[in-house]
């Protein structure tokens, strides 16, 4: 009986042992022909992908249909060969395909292009009932996708064929709101034709109006303006008439708009404060007198503030300080108070009287979460901190702001004060710049289905399939422009992005490179080498110079990459014969740094002057530094009269900052 039980037990464990080796073999043969088809699967792919470009579309879905199920690429290859069937024209394998693919990426953003194409399939094929179930469902599922846009403009044509036109100007509308400058706008506006004013509403209206404005059709809009009250539509009223270049009726409707209660306004306060400055710009009258026009009609309503800040430029400067007193006490809530407070606090601070600026410090930081202002009023905090030998608590605010403000100038500065560095200005000239950004890593790191399948795309150099989803993500679209060679798109695109999320990320976050890409990295390590320049800095000034556009023209006639006027071009070469020349960027980038480097010599090597004088002239910073009786050059940079030259040294020390810190 033992011998049976032990003979049991051991047949038992070799079966046990059995079924766990032809797992493990299992196992290691399913890893191999995984990594068998992977390997297969990329160079099929390509092979495809050479076929789809040359619009070969059978070949290239023969290739794309030979990927194994078993490969990663299984997807990728399944998406192509549904947009081969569909160049093709054969609907009922695009129509097969795309609906396998919607199933498995089903209330993803890659899913709306498939239900587009199959929507319009149907409409092909003649199944009007199929086709509403898929444009419907871009509409309720998708509400935000582009071809939630498209679909409903597809669904108004037909209820519209059906005499529903109740129902089809409803989409028409919903159509024009979202996408007045759309592929099919022009087709709505002219549909939109038949219907009679009197039926619409104030707000179809509206929507049509700005429809026939983005357009270019200036009169028709001023047509059905107005035909809706004046509170609704004065403001597009006046974009209109700005358009026209009719500034008599601009000026009058701006001055009666700017009385309109903001209940009933249609734009925000940054539109109206934007507007108020073109009237003062294009009024015809004196600025001053402009703006106090712009005070005088909007006194009473909640315009009133930035009136009053705007006026606040033109006049005396112990009125401008009693404005905006006024401003952040009566209406703490408008845009304009977090910089009426600071001109206040700086008032003060300049004539030393530190308790004043102290106590609004702390109402700052109280009331407002101002990214731009808060750093900065908390700099100078610290610095009236240092000045009472309270360096525990200066150097507490200074940890603050680098904490929670990385990516600001005031961050670049405060780490340095917490450094106690010597030099702080001087940029390092023995670091070379990072070779070109190659922008391999997708930018994207959510772990789902989604991304993974973007990722296999990105992967496989097809950058196309990822933009046929027209997925609404700043990064990722930056990314994409990268990709496509549009440098200057890209960045800018990263660049709002990240104003509008404040960049509170870590450094080493892909998205940081979109927004402070490296180009030209050849050119930039050689000359200034060969001119002593410091790389990054040169870098970062070409970055704020032209956001890396080699064709950058500015309106006082500045070019290329670097912004070099041709006077200044032909100064520093005098060989220059054609200033087209200073669109290559080679040439560019040698003649900015060149110039650079002049200037150094000039201001005896002090790189923060240097950067001033390349935006406003070294003759205007030689006249600011004869008027600076003040030795604390942060004062100096802060007092610089010149906002837009302040702002553009700041800039540039800010990009250099963040290069420094991502690079």
């Amino acid at each position: 009986m033992i011998q049976y039980y032990l003979a049991m037990n051991n047949k038992k464990t070799f079966t046990l042992f059995f079924i766990l080796l032809c797992f493990c073999i299992a196992l290691f043969l399913l890893k191999f022909l995984w990594f068998f088809s992977d390997t297969e699967s990329d160079k099929i792919y390509k092979q495809g992908m050479e076929f789809y470009k040359k619009q070969d579309y059978q070949n290239a879905y023969y290739n794309f249909k030979k990927i194994s199920f078993l490969s990663s690429y299984s997807f990728p290859a399944l998406y192509r060969q549904a947009t081969c069937a569909w160049e093709l024209k054969d609907n009922k394998t695009a129509a097969r395909k795309y609906s396998k693919f919607v199933r498995i990426y089903k209330y993803t953003d890659v899913a709306p292009e498939a239900i587009w194409k199959l929507a319009l399939i149907e409409l092909n094929r003649g199944h009007k009932n199929k086709a509403l179930s898929y444009l419907n469902k871009l509409v309720d599922k998708y509400p935000d996708s582009d071809f939630a846009k498209a679909a409903a403009y597809q669904l108004g044509v037909i209820y519209s064929d059906e005499g529903k036109k109740k129902k089809a100007k409803e989409y028409f509308i919903e159509y024009i709101e979202y996408a007045p400058l759309g592929r099919y706008s022009i087709d709505v506006l002219n549909l939109l034709q038949e219907y009679n004013l009197s039926s619409l509403t104030d707000t179809d209206k509206f929507y049509i109006a700005n429809a026939f404005y983005e357009n270019g059709r200036y009169g028709r809009s001023l047509d059905i303006l107005s035909e809706i009250p004046y509170e609704t539509a004065w403001f597009l009223t006046a974009k209109n008439y700005d358009k026209l270049s009719d500034m008599d009726s601009f000026s009058r409707v701006v001055l009666k708009g700017v009385s309109v209660k903001p209940d009933k306004q249609v734009c925000d306060e940054k539109e109206l404060l934007e507007m108020m400055a073109l009237y003062i710009k294009k009024s015809g009258l004196n600025p001053k007198q402009a703006a106090y026009n712009l005070a005088v009609s909007s006194k009473g309503s909640l315009n009133y503030p930035l009136a009053l800040f705007l006026l606040s430029k033109y006049i005396d400067f112990d009125s401008a300080i009693k404005n905006y007193e006024k401003i952040y006490t009566k209406y703490p809530k408008s845009i304009v108070a977090p910089d009426a407070l600071w001109n206040v606090f700086w008032h003060y601070y300049k004539k030393e009287d530190y308790e004043n600026a102290l106590r609004l410090s702390k109402l700052y930081t109280n009331v407002y979460l101002d990214y731009n202002i808060q750093p900065k009023i908390m700099f100078w905090t610290a610095k009236i901190h240092m000045k009472a030998k309270k360096k525990k608590l200066a150097k507490s605010i200074l940890h603050n702001i680098s904490n929670n403000f990385p990516n600001s100038y005031y961050a670049f500065r405060a780490n340095a004060i917490l450094k106690n560095s010597k030099q702080p200005w001087h940029a390092k000239t023995d670091i070379k710049v990072k070779k070109n950004s190659s922008f391999r890593k997708f930018p994207l790191e959510k772990d789902t289905k989604e991304y993974r399948l973007l990722n296999k795309f990105a992967a496989l150099d097809d950058f196309e399939a990822i933009q046929n989803f027209k997925i609404n993500d700043p990064f990722l679209n930056s990314w994409l422009a990268a990709k496509g060679g549009r440098k200057s798109y890209s960045v800018l695109l990263a660049r709002d992005a990240a104003l509008a999320d404040n960049f509170e990320i870590s450094f080493s976050n892909p998205k940081y490179k979109l927004a402070y890409p490296i180009y030209f990295s050849d050119y930039i390590n050689f000359y200034s080498k060969e001119y002593d320049a410091a790389p990054y800095l040169m870098l970062a000034l070409m970055r704020e110079e032209s956001f890396f556009n080699s064709e950058a023209v500015s309106s006082t006639g500045a070019m290329g990459l670097m912004q070099v006027m041709p006077a200044t071009a032909k100064v520093v070469d005098s060989a220059l014969y054609d200033k087209n020349k200073l669109y290559k960027p080679e040439y560019n980038i040698m003649i900015g740094i060149k110039y650079f480097s002049h200037l150094m010599d000039i201001f005896n090597g002090n790189e923060a002057l240097c950067v001033l004088a390349y935006n406003s002239g070294p003759g205007s910073v030689k006249k600011w530094l004869s008027q600076n009786k003040n030795k604390d050059f942060d004062e100096f940079i802060e007092n610089v009269p010149y906002p837009e030259t302040a702002n553009y040294i700041k800039k540039v020390y800010t990009s250099y900052w963040v290069y420094m810190n991502i690079y």
